[in-house]
């Protein structure tokens, strides 16, 4: 196969690529349990986050009905609900505007004129970011020498990037939490750190690369963009068509997810005694001795393996939303409440693009399975692990996990059996929505 057709079909593909034809909320908004009458919060959740993406099930005048994750719903106003987002593609020099998963306007853009290519790091490094963004900000009358006739800034720096910048230590913890905050409730997050900031969508002319990281389209081109793209529209920023046709393969973060979960048992982690307690650690990032596990800590490893923070991002939902986890009473810890199963179930519920409760149905390699294994702690979800793709003597599949004190990291037949039972299951989609 030739390289131009190589290109060709990647640039198509990545085009049509339906795993990114997503609902999402333009703002915070609650959730209700009708569609007319006061806010009322739907099973102890309530509230959408911006940006959080949802699934449309039903819908009146002006009121839509939506999924959140597997098994949260709540009535949102139509007007905060869009299918509209907008991706670019930085090698190629190329902006769409979408509608589902059909373009409706492609546009080319000019990029930083010293670092186009490259990812954003910190302040003055000229390059734009990767991720999943949306616009915080809009301005129909901006600079017109420095942002030509339309400016939209992107929600830059975003969670992703905060964490990125504690752990580096470019930012402190209470900035990152700043950034945190900004961002769930579709705000303008900090702007004047040294992460950079004020990263836009402008006008101004797109024939050459001249910005300092902001992605620039010819004037008519960004008033076009401007007519069509309210606050909250989400902007995903890719590398180049190859980098979204590889991230956006069916099943690629589940395949990540137990790539990460099989090597664990190449040196597999001993369940010890002192594992179970609550152990002092860095953040993000965080890990107690390699050499030891309880069964999240498996969990932990295998989505950090495919670049997801559960650490992280617990801390982060546990502090926004309290009253969506178990211990809602008890203040954030970075050392232990990522490895309680229970909030892992609060989190992932919401999250999740699929899963069950009480069912082992439809499970498949790289999926995050919870097991009830009858341990009296008010809860049946005790247990957890990654499901394998290696099948047992009944052509279930197994899963990775580590079984109790004095067991290391290994692929057990547990699923299909009447002990233990399954309590739940989640698969995570897209790549962008976690990190």
């Amino acid at each position: 196969m030739s390289k131009i057709v190589r290109l060709v079909l990647l640039f198509l593909a990545a085009l049509s690529a339906p795993v990114q034809a997503e609902t999402y909320a333009l703002k915070a908004v609650t959730l209700r349990a009708l569609p007319f009458g006061a806010a009322k919060a739907v099973d102890g959740v309530d509230s959408v986050d911006a940006n959080q993406s949802l699934v449309a099930l039903e819908s009146k005048p002006g009121w839509v009905r939506a999924r959140m994750g597997v098994d949260v719903m709540g009535w949102l106003p139509a007007d905060v609900v869009s299918q509209r987002w907008i991706k670019v593609w930085k090698r190629e020099r190329k902006l769409f505007l979408m509608n589902g998963d059909n373009v409706e306007r492609s546009f080319r853009v000019a990029l930083g004129s010293q670092n186009p290519t490259g990812q954003k790091v910190k302040r003055g490094d000229d390059a734009t970011p990767e991720g999943r963004f949306f616009i915080a900000e809009r301005d129909e009358s901006p600079e017109p020498g420095r942002y030509g006739a339309r400016s939209m800034r992107l929600s830059y720096p975003s969670a992703a990037d905060a964490r990125r910048g504690l752990r580096d230590h470019l930012i402190d913890k209470s900035t990152y939490l700043a950034i945190v905050r900004a961002v769930a409730a579709g705000e303008v997050p900090p702007q004047h750190t040294a992460l950079g900031g004020s990263i836009r969508i402008h006008g101004g002319g797109s024939r050459r690369d001249w910005t300092l990281g902001c992605i620039a389209l010819d004037d008519e081109d960004a008033i076009a963009l401007f007519a069509q793209a309210p606050k909250g529209t989400r902007v995903d920023v890719y590398a180049s068509a190859e980098d979204e046709a590889r991230q956006g393969q069916a099943g690629f973060l589940a395949t990540t997810i137990l790539a990460a979960a099989k090597q664990q048992m190449q040196n597999p982690a001993l369940y010890t005694v002192a594992a179970m307690n609550v152990i002092a650690m860095g953040f993000p990032d965080g890990d107690i001795p390699v050499d030891q596990a309880v069964c999240t800590d498996i969990v932990v490893r295998a989505l950090r393996g495919a670049g997801i923070d559960l650490q992280a991002w617990v801390f982060e939902d546990r502090t926004l939303h309290p009253e969506r986890y178990p211990n809602r009473r008890q203040a954030p810890s970075t050392s232990i409440d990522h490895r309680r199963v229970g909030n892992l179930v609060a989190l992932l519920r919401r999250h999740a693009v699929a899963g069950a409760f009480a069912t082992a149905t439809d499970l498949a390699p790289g999926d995050v399975v919870v097991f009830d294994t009858g341990i009296a702690n008010g809860s049946p979800f005790d247990h957890i692990g990654i499901v394998d793709d290696q099948k047992d003597g009944d052509g279930h599949w197994q899963a990775i996990n580590i079984w109790t004190v004095g067991r290391r990291t290994s692929s057990m037949a547990l699923l299909g059996k009447s002990y233990p039972t399954v309590a739940a299951w989640f698969r995570l989609g897209h790549p962008l929505a976690y990190r």
